[in-house]
């Protein structure tokens, strides 16, 4: 993985297909003298000959993504030192929260709303499945078979592309003009056994040579499998409860249920836990999710993508153009049975008692046990896990389609592209078992008919079973349509070179039907929390754009470019950048940028409906509490909080400045660092925290709404009657840091050619600001985060390749540094550190038979376990599953035919 400055970008042009042109300079005579080819860059709207360009583009070729041993776009993706697990979306996030198994990139850490992924240049559509956390553009959509490399902008470009381009652009360029026919089969699996193996099969065809046939057809279908793994597969995640860093994932709602009433707990314990585990520790019964047979940490899926594209030369020049994408992914996951009591309401507001009460007319009721602890009679609450109810087992489906046709030739010494893109995304979430409606179970299990502690009749056991509801809970569509217009040419010949121009304008509108089956309108379904309302939206973004490269001096050129968008939801914003690049000597490159960039609020921020809900028990108000000590009302009570999207919320924006320098004194050696900073602005966020809320009422007093004063207190304010968790715009992140890279290339020997490449990043900051305006460095620091991932100070990827005739050899590592683990190690505050996690793989080619070639790798070479964690963000608990494979050492695979 490089940044390729020189004679890559001219091959990359010819592999895919971009139709370069011989535009004119100056008047025909010195058009027919000075004919150059040039390609399109990402982070430009300006053709550009090999070797322009004032940006840190990282280019990752066919063949790298081939050698890393990567078989998905997120895989490739965190392999890339800009890209962090911290703000990013795995299959991995599925367990224990709700995602509908979407997978998005974070570069900077920024999350996939602020990092814009491109598709030949093209917008992808967004993930029909948005909820909070969980936004951008859906990588599974990516035909990873089909990629011919990926051009990744480390650098704001909200000038050129428009919103969400923040952290930067990840370009996907597939593969076009392919002659012939190719077939793969994969399969790999992880030597400690237990499942998680995968099994891929690619096929490619293309036919039609576009200079000679003036057309080219290709089609690619890919097909992947990958079997489940559970939790207690693995040491280092077969239990939720380690008292040595402090995690205690584990639960007091357990099967046998556990009797609070008189601290009986468990009757029979300890030799009547199972499936629940007494640990001596605590002197108790508790379920521990992660030590249970079919609890999953990595999912059972199937996923199909389809790659068509076709271009006709019409002559003149002129050249027709059409893509076809479609994809489709069916993710089927299991987690722990729910749990039901009284610690868990629910119902829309989540304000109905789930509690479980034993009367003593129950032939269940254990009067010994409750004699001893002075309760006989009493009715008894019992904490309950749903085991005859099974494994909460849910399938997401997600489908994505997307088509471009388009024209585009040249007309003097101007280039131009004309297109319409059309984008439709659907995501699906069917419930297969373990989620019972606790208006038809609850009655049940307070009925006394139900033995809580043990085996049921089995004419219980199917009336328990009956309680599930089975079936459709959510079906998205997101759309996504329009056209686009751009030219491009050289207006003026100067004594350094050309004056470059481009300008274009686009016209898109966005659709967002989210529609939650009626049934979770009533926050009845355990393990879904509150009520789900429909989401129903749509808007048209106009925007116009222009761009000019000046060549200044011989050795210096500038570029600047503006862009304005106007959305018919919040308005119009109009973005900037300026960017110079300079060739101090025929052996060092500096460059340097500055620009600005935005984020729209999206459909769901702006229109997701408001429901009501409230807070946790035990909350109190610090103005009223202190006088009238009202307890239910005003002290130890629960107050109601209002959730939803905000109509007026305002764009993020963002100031992102580059520095940097590249130093290649021959095509076999460079070496290059950039400085980058950017400064983020009306961060969206869902809500203030209650308690803060509550705490500082002086500064969010506004947040409160209240009753008028009652008679009792004329003094005093109303009681609260509601605090608003609505989206707003507030606060800040700054973020500053380098990006480093060096490449070498040894003459050839007779024991081949050796390669050696390294990208890393290195963080000096990335500050959140407090509410109080403060702010809290979150660079190797998870220390109080609520959600799973790292910004490490320092992450790199290294290879080293060897080449002799047929023979390939690929060695790679990843590094990322320590950091301050999420949770406290004691009442005190003392907190740990993660430790580093390397890691190594391994692989072989060989290409001796003609057509044929067969690959043999190892991932995790060293079957390195990961870094221990307290993290309590996932269901996944021990490690970090965001930027760790549980697999652990995974050995794979493949054998190609291709006939060209």
């Amino acid at each position: 993985m490089m940044v390729r400055r020189k004679a890559l970008a001219i091959a990359t042009a010819n592999a895919f297909g971009m139709g370069c042109a011989l535009l004119a300079v100056g008047d025909v005579q010195a058009q027919q003298a000075q004919k150059v080819e040039k390609i399109e860059v990402t982070g430009s709207n300006i053709k550009r000959s090999e070797g322009e360009g004032a940006l840190p583009v990282t280019v990752i070729t066919r063949e790298e993504i081939d050698r890393s041993g990567a078989t998905t776009p997120i895989e490739l993706l965190n392999l890339v030192s800009a890209n962090n697990s911290a703000g990013n979306v795995s299959l991995a996030n599925v367990i224990g929260s709700l995602s509908f198994s979407a997978q998005t990139a974070s570069l900077r850490g920024l999350g996939g709303g602020r990092t814009l992924v491109l598709v030949n240049g093209k917008r992808m559509d967004s993930f029909a499945g948005e909820i909070q956390g969980v936004q951008g553009v859906n990588l599974s959509s990516i035909p990873f078979s089909a990629i011919e490399r990926v051009e990744i902008l480390k650098d704001g470009a909200s000038a050129v592309y428009g919103s969400d381009a923040i952290a930067g652009v990840i370009n996907f360029i597939l593969r076009q003009d392919y002659q012939g026919a190719e077939v793969m089969a994969y399969y790999g699996a992880p030597t400690r056994g237990g499942g998680g193996e995968i099994t891929r099969v690619n096929a490619a065809a293309g036919f039609g040579n576009l200079s000679k046939d003036r057309y080219n057809v290709l089609l690619t279908v890919s097909n992947d499998i990958q079997k489940p793994l559970d939790q207690n597969k693995r040491n280092f995640s077969n239990t939720s409860f380690r008292p040595e860093i402090n995690l205690a994932a584990i639960s007091s709602n357990t099967f046998p249920g556990l009797i609070t009433t008189g601290g009986i707990g468990v009757p029979g314990s300890p030799n009547n836990c199972a499936p629940s585990t007494y640990l001596e520790l605590l002197g108790g019964c508790f379920y521990d999710p992660s030590a249970q047979p079919g609890v999953q940490m990595i999912t059972d899926n199937t996923q199909w993508n389809v790659f068509a594209s076709g271009r006709v030369e019409l002559g003149s020049g002129l050249q027709a153009y059409a893509t076809g994408i479609f994809s489709r992914l069916e993710n089927q996951y299991r987690i722990q049975p729910v749990p039901i009591s009284s610690l868990f309401p629910y119902g829309p507001r989540l304000n109905i008692s789930s509690a479980i009460t034993l009367q003593p007319t129950s032939p269940f009721y254990p009067h010994g046990l409750a004699a001893e602890a002075g309760v006989d009679g009493q009715p008894l609450d019992v904490r309950w896990r749903a085991y005859e109810n099974g494994l909460r087992d849910t399938t997401d489906t997600n489908e994505n389609a997307q088509m471009n046709v388009g024209l585009k030739g040249a007309w003097r010494t101007w280039d131009w592209d004309a297109s319409y893109t059309y984008a439709e995304g659907h995501t699906k979430q069917k419930l297969n078992g373990g989620f019972p409606n606790l208006d038809l179970l609850l009655p049940l299990l307070r009925s006394g008919r139900v033995n809580l502690f043990g085996p049921n009749t089995p004419e219980i056991s199917r009336e328990i079973l009956a309680t599930n509801y089975n079936g459709e809970t959510f079906n998205a569509t997101s759309k996504n349509q329009g056209i686009q217009g751009r030219m491009s040419g050289e207006i003026y010949q100067m004594k350094n070179g050309p004056i470059s121009l481009a300008f274009g304008a686009e016209y898109r509108k966005e659709s967002l039907d989210q529609n939650p089956a009626p049934v979770l309108a009533g926050g009845t379904i355990a393990g879904f929390g509150g009520n789900v309302l429909p989401v129903s939206s749509s808007r048209d973004v106009t925007a116009f754009y222009g761009e000019l490269n000046i060549p200044v001096l011989k050795d210096l050129e500038v570029n600047v470019a503006v862009r304005n968008d106007h959305y018919s939801d919040f308005g119009s914003t109009t973005n900037p950048k300026a960017s110079i690049r300079y060739n101090a000597t025929p052996d060092v490159l500096l460059r340097a940028s500055y620009g600005k960039g935005f984020l729209a609020p999206s459909l769901y921020q702006l229109n997701t409906p408001r429901i009501n809900g409230v807070t946790p028990a035990g909350q109190t108000d610090p103005v009223r509490c202190p006088v009238t000590n009202d307890t239910g009302l005003d002290c130890s009570t629960q107050f109601g909080v209002l959730f939803g999207g905000t109509k007026d919320l305002k764009p993020e924006t963002s100031e992102q400045t580059t520095l940097g320098v590249v130093y290649s004194p021959s095509t076999q050696f460079s070496v290059g660092a950039d400085y980058f900073k950017i400064r983020l602005n009306d961060v969206i966020t869902n809500g203030i925290p209650f308690t803060t809320i509550l705490g500082d009422q002086d500064q969010f007093g506004y947040l409160i709404a209240r009753d008028p004063p009652d008679a009792a207190y004329p003094n005093l304010p109303g009681h609260i009657s509601q605090i608003t968790q609505v989206y707003l715009n507030l606060g800040a992140v700054h973020i500053e840091g380098f990006d480093l890279e060096a490449h070498a290339t040894w003459p050839a020997t007779r024991f081949g050619r050796v390669k050696f490449d390294i990208t890393g990043t290195y963080y000096r900051r990335q500050d959140a600001q407090n509410l109080d305006g403060s702010y809290t460095g979150f660079v190797s620091n998870t220390f109080g985060a609520r959600t799973t991932g790292v910004v490490p100070r320092w992450k790199h990827y290294a290879s080293l390749s060897l080449d002799n005739g047929p023979w390939q050899a690929t060695l790679g590592t990843s590094y990322q540094s320590s950091y301050i683990d999420a949770a406290a190690i004691d009442d005190e505050g003392t907190t740990r550190r993660v430790s580093t996690l390397t890691l190594w793989d391994l692989q072989g080619a060989y290409k001796g038979f003609k057509n044929w070639t067969f690959v043999l790798g190892v991932k995790n070479l060293m079957d390195t376990d990961p870094p221990v964690t307290n993290q309590p963000n996932s269901f996944q608990v021990g490690f970090d599953p965001s930027y760790y494979d549980p697999r652990g050492r995974f050995v794979y695979g493949s054998v190609t035919w291709a006939f060209r």
